[in-house]
């Protein structure tokens, strides 16, 4: 085969091989990769819009779980924390509805003609002051849950903190 069939077959090929990279990262690559768009963030200015769904109560649900299993609880701990969980669950729910109330109340007011934003301002710091109560609520939750469990468990509990903490620490 001559040299320049081989050039050709090699550009074919490396041709080839770009245009399934590129494919492949349009159809499974992050968002904001070639044709896949960007996140829509906080209305279009880049910012991750969080988890604000119904599913955030079963993944908060979920991360619970994962660490409460290794605490072993007996019969009488976990009745109590399926109370504890079943009272963030209910929370969670309440929070949700209230948000999608206020975003509604906000629509709605700035779709008027003429907002008026010094009452929307009063709505907004009206709301602003049960943000303490929403905070907290768990914690008074997990330190009932805290004072559940027994010598060595709340010892773990304890180290689980350490160690997060010091790996926040690492990091900053």
């Amino acid at each position: 085969m001559s040299k320049r069939k081989k050039t050709i077959i090699g550009a074919l090929i490396l041709s080839l091989a770009v245009l399934v990279g590129i494919g492949a990262t349009m159809a499974y690559g992050p968002r904001g990769s070639w044709a896949r768009g960007f996140a829509p963030g906080f209305h279009g200015m880049g910012c991750h819009p969080g988890p604000h769904g119904e599913d955030i109560a079963d993944f908060i649900m979920w991360k619970m779980d994962r660490h409460v299993k290794d605490l072993n609880l007996n019969e009488t701990q976990k009745k109590e924390y399926e109370k504890i969980k079943e009272e963030i669950r209910a929370g969670i729910a309440d929070a949700i509805e209230k948000r999608k109330d206020f975003r509604g109340i906000v629509q709605a007011e700035m779709n008027k003609e003429n907002p008026d934003l010094n009452a929307l301002a009063g709505l907004i710091k009206e709301r602003a002051q049960h943000i303490p109560n929403m905070v907290s609520k768990p914690i008074d939750l997990f330190v009932d849950f805290y004072n559940l469990l027994d010598e060595d468990q709340q010892a773990r509990v304890i180290e689980m903190f350490r160690m997060r903490m010091g790996s926040a620490q690492q990091n900053s």
